[in-house]
């Protein structure tokens, strides 16, 4: 139980490093610019940390898969959603509207549920 927790805290940790980075990252994909924005995104400390954070969440995740049923483990992963929405709210002053915040609770009840299960 406790790999999995920080596996997806780990995971959660690194999306919003990445939100952080690519703020400041101004990205054009087509072909004439895509090496550049690649590159742009190569040098983002932040983004870079929260694709380390991602790596580390993996390795541990196949840890966590090699002892429990992938049944009780993946919903876990919904515990990032409600990291995600704290950290949305508090740190980049997002606007959570009421059926984002009920369908996160949704997710907090199903969590309970297969922890219990």
């Amino acid at each position: 139980m406790l790999l999995i927790i920080i596996s997806v805290l780990l995971g959660a940790t690194g999306q919003l490093l990445v939100k952080i980075g690519a703020k400041h990252l101004e990205l054009d994909f087509s072909s004439a610019h895509l090496l550049q924005s690649l590159l742009a995104i190569s040098k983002n400390v932040s983004v870079m940390s929260g694709v380390v954070l991602y790596g580390l969440s993996f390795i541990l995740w196949v840890k966590v898969l090699s002892k429990v049923e992938l049944s009780y483990a993946y919903p876990f992963v919904g515990l990032g959603y409600i990291v995600i929405l704290c950290f949305s709210y508090f740190v980049f002053k997002e606007d959570i509207s009421l059926f984002r915040a009920i369908g996160t609770l949704l997710i907090m009840i199903g969590v309970v549920f297969v922890a219990q299960s």
